[in-house]
């Protein structure tokens, strides 16, 4: 959600002095602000306050910028006023003073650019913690060994996502098979600025990830992995991948609900990264004796990539239904690493031999399997705390695959 800004002073030039302010700032951080700028004077400011979130006072206003701040307060009471004052205000106390008519900050004319940029990075804080800005959560999904279904797992829960609402861009780092995105059918020409972002010659920014995101329907998009070779083997092993991947999450958050990671079984200083910034790090393991003695095995990396295990959940992919329970894993893989009964609160994926025929064909193992299975995997979303329990959508025996975009999706490449 767009920061409006509403800069309020007496003259055409202390207007102009004030916006420099906004403009001293970086242009990554008035990217990541997204902020919307409007400049008025005191005699027309109140029939815009519903247009703004934030009101910068300038100097200028002298002592009229209290009354200002009161008129505004009164009218909308959640607004967030910071004014500026004279330096020789500012060293006889203004600040002291002006709290009491709503002012969030009050800084003198002298003040670093940083000082506003604190105070509007605090409050798009609190934007995020309230839902008033998007503050997409970043989910990490892993595994030890490959053949256990972390990619279709990631295609099924964009869907539930998409289902319940909620934005969702998918992030394929399978540089090599590039499964998720060769499922999805997504063969454009978009990787090419991914390779950009890795060789230099592009910035991350909003623009170039819209650009460089394949739609799958309309709540859910796609980054490939770089088409080139040597952009590929850089993101995977190169430290200077690991800036390249922080940017990409901390735009993409501003941008979606969700970020599904598919790390494809890639260790390295980007993986690491994307670990360390995750809300949600998901190992994907079968029900099998393989699936037990190489998670054993991982978790002991895992854990120090990761930093804090309160982070790691456990999702048991039932190939077979035939071998061992939730529990009868836990109470194997805790004994060893101790991350805690919280990891294991996602239900397990029930085996269904239908939901395993949904590459390339217009749907994922959400919508291609049975009723339980499309239960689990909404139960799954809700534990993650994307989605509200309350706010699923009622999952039937007889109802229809539900992803209609993604077949014509399909269908249309």
């Amino acid at each position: 959600r767009t920061m409006k800004l509403m800069i309020i002073e007496n003259s055409s030039e202390n207007q102009i002095k004030c916006a420099l302010r906004i403009e001293a700032l970086s242009e990554r951080d008035k990217e990541l602000l997204d902020l919307q700028i409007k400049v008025v004077t005191e005699k027309e400011y109140e029939d815009r306050l519903d247009q703004a979130d934030v009101l910068i006072l300038g100097s200028g206003l002298g002592d009229s910028a209290l009354t200002v701040a009161r008129t505004a307060r009164a009218k909308f009471p959640w607004l967030n006023i910071i004014m500026f004052v004279t330096d020789k205000a500012y060293a006889e106390g203004a600040f002291r003073t002006v709290h009491t008519e709503g002012v969030r900050k009050a800084l003198p004319d002298g003040a670093s650019p940083n000082d506003l940029l604190q105070e509007l990075i605090a409050i798009q804080a609190e934007f995020k913690r309230e839902g008033r800005a998007r503050d997409g959560q970043v989910i990490v999904v892993c595994h030890a060994k490959g053949g256990v279904g972390a990619t279709s797992v990631v295609a099924a829960l964009a869907e539930v996502f998409a289902t319940c609402n909620r934005r969702t861009m998918i992030w394929d780092l399978d540089t090599v098979s590039r499964d998720l995105s060769r499922s999805l059918a997504a063969v454009g020409d978009e990787s090419r600025l991914v390779d950009g972002w890795i060789n230099g010659s592009l910035d991350v920014s909003r623009e170039s990830l819209r650009d460089a995101l394949v739609p799958i329907t309309d709540e859910v998009f796609l980054l490939t992995p770089p088409s080139g070779i040597g952009e590929s083997i850089d993101l995977v092993c190169h430290t200077d991948a690991i800036l390249i991947v922080e940017r990409i999450i901390e735009v993409s958050s501003s941008l979606f609900d969700a970020i599904i990671v598919d790390t494809a079984g890639q260790m390295g200083p980007a993986t690491g990264a994307l670990l360390r910034s995750a809300d949600h790090v998901i190992i994907v393991i079968d029900d099998g004796q393989l699936g037990i003695t190489a998670v054993d095995m991982f978790l002991s990396v895992l854990k120090t990539l990761v930093g804090n295990s309160s982070k790691i959940s456990f999702l048991v992919n039932s190939f077979t239904g035939a071998y061992f329970s939730n529990s009868q894993l836990a109470s194997h893989l805790e004994s060893g690493h101790d991350i805690g009964k919280h990891a294991w609160r996602l239900p397990p994926v029930p085996y269904d031999p239908k939901a395993a025929l949904w590459p390339a064909s217009g749907f994922t193992l959400f919508s291609k399997g049975s009723s339980p299975l499309r239960d689990a995997f909404l139960s799954i979303a809700a534990e993650l705390g994307i989605v509200n329990k309350n706010q699923l959508p009622d999952q039937g025996e007889s109802s229809p695959p539900r992803s209609g975009g993604w077949l014509q999706r399909m269908l249309g490449r």
